[in-house]
């Protein structure tokens, strides 16, 4: 019997040693591309306040409808969320390449091919959400600059941004969307395919999730923070946090609520503190 039980043992730690080796071998590759996407955006970023002729705010970001400053929006855009939202994937890309690849006829090109393009198919949701931030903060823009007496509004913009993005964070909506993005086994049982294509699929699918989770998040970032790089750094802790340290826990996602609706209260009765904060960031 003990020696049973010591075959067992033994024969434990390899399989452990396995697992461990394959979650670190897809934690190293994500947040490679993490920090090489953070050095990208780090240089791109003069390029863009260049193409604006060096001015700074969101009116200078969406100043052109052409397809070169979008373009050039879009990429820094997609190449932000890489940096940001890959040390988050760490599980569920695990999870993929340990379970969902097993079922394939060629587990080894699945895990080569198919793992880029699951999450070629997740970016490519976060680029739709982009899109739609940068056309709607043009429309918005553009409005308020042909009607001076918006002016007002415009001002208190940020701030409604803010409580708006508070309360959607203690929204039903946020939670089943939350849930979905810290639950590996829930995600695959609802939407597992098989094939490259299916890879893609799945992609898409965790996309939607995600940006259901986060496009509050998102849209912060653009309109209050200007794609504030600290802030990004520091919206990318909250996220992984979020969805892969505290996977959903509910005080989390109340004391967020909480900071954003107070940010947000106290930018209305102090205009000048988000320009303060951000001169701090």
């Amino acid at each position: 019997m003990v020696l049973n039980e010591g075959a067992t043992s033994g024969s434990s730690p390899p399989q452990l040693l396995s697992r461990d080796r394959l979650t670190l071998s897809v934690a190293a590759v994500l947040i490679s591309v993490s920090v090489a996407s953070w050095g990208v955006v780090f240089y791109e970023m003069p390029m863009m306040a260049m193409a604006s002729g060096g001015m700074m705010g969101v009116a200078a970001l969406v100043s052109s409808v052409s397809p070169s400053a979008i373009g050039l929006f879009e990429l820094i855009w997609v190449v932000g969320m890489a940096a940001m939202m890959f040390p988050a994937m760490i599980p569920i890309v695990t999870f993929y390449n340990r379970f969902s690849t097993k079922v394939e006829a060629n587990p080894r090109l699945a895990r080569a091919v198919g793992t880029p393009l699951f999450l070629a198919g997740y970016l490519a949701v976060y680029a739709g959400l982009g899109l739609a931030v940068y056309l709607g903060v043009f429309l918005a823009v553009g409005v308020s600059s042909a009607v001076p007496s918006l002016a007002g509004v415009a001002s208190v913009a940020p701030a409604v941004v803010l409580i708006f993005a508070g309360a959607y964070q203690l929204s039903p909506r946020k939670s089943t969307f939350l849930m979905q993005c810290v639950s590996p086994i829930g995600f695959f049982t609802l939407h597992s395919h098989k094939g490259l294509t299916g890879s893609f699929a799945m992609g898409l699918s965790h996309g939607e999730y995600c940006v259901g989770c986060c496009w509050a998040y998102m849209v912060v970032m653009f309109a209050v923070a200007l794609m504030s790089l600290p802030f990004m750094v520091v919206l990318s802790v909250v996220i992984a946090l979020e969805k892969m340290v505290l996977r959903g826990a509910a005080w989390l996602t109340r004391a967020i609520a909480a900071g954003l609706i107070v940010l947000g209260l106290a930018s209305l009765v102090f205009p000048g503190f988000l320009s303060i904060l951000s001169a701090g960031l």
